[in-house]
């Protein structure tokens, strides 16, 4: 990530940062970063924060075997996955989602793994992430599918959400990429 001098990083997220970065990039209730800080605790996920100074711009999780939520994609390919990545409007094309991912792959490397994936949406609105993802080394493993998943909020109403997607995977093998 670069921006003008602004101190900045990405790294794990900790619990003394959780209402700090639940300010800046809320889910869609109160409880689910508390809930990925006990699967990160138990090695099944890390949660990733992209923070400028003390403001939280971004975020990706990784999921792990084991893990509620990983997903049958990334059972079919047999790889750990990033999901929930979001990077905050004011900090699109600057470079937050790339440090993003190569931080993940970054923590599935450390785990292990020589392969990692994630799903994106085929719709319009997702032509920005799949250019990023194709220059970053990701490759179409199958699809298109349909991804749905029941979230709730915090007073436990549960509320769909679904997409097309395509599930995407880059081999990790061989030397960890420097930075530029």
């Amino acid at each position: 990530m670069s921006d003008r001098g602004a101190t900045h990083g990405v790294r794990r997220l900790r619990r003394e940062e959780l209402e700090r970065f639940q300010t800046g990039l809320p889910a869609w209730n109160g409880t689910e970063y508390e809930r990925r800080l006990g699967f990160q605790e138990r090695g099944l996920a890390v949660q990733l924060v992209a923070w400028i100074g003390d403001d939280a711009v971004g975020k990706a999780m990784v999921v792990f075997p084991g893990h509620e939520e990983w997903s049958p994609s990334a059972y079919r390919e047999g790889c750990p996955e990033i999901r929930d990545l979001e990077v905050s409007p004011a900090w699109t094309r600057r470079g937050v989602g790339t440090a993003l991912i190569a931080a993940a792959e970054v923590e599935v490397r450390g785990s292990g793994f020589a392969r990692i994936g994630l799903g994106v949406g085929l719709e319009p609105s997702y032509a920005a992430a799949r250019s990023v993802y194709e220059r970053l080394g990701y490759r179409a493993a199958h699809g298109p599918f349909i991804a749905a998943a029941l979230l709730e909020d915090d007073d436990g109403v549960a509320f769909p959400v679904a997409g097309v997607c395509m599930y995407l995977v880059k081999d990790l093998a061989g030397p960890e990429p420097q930075p530029s």
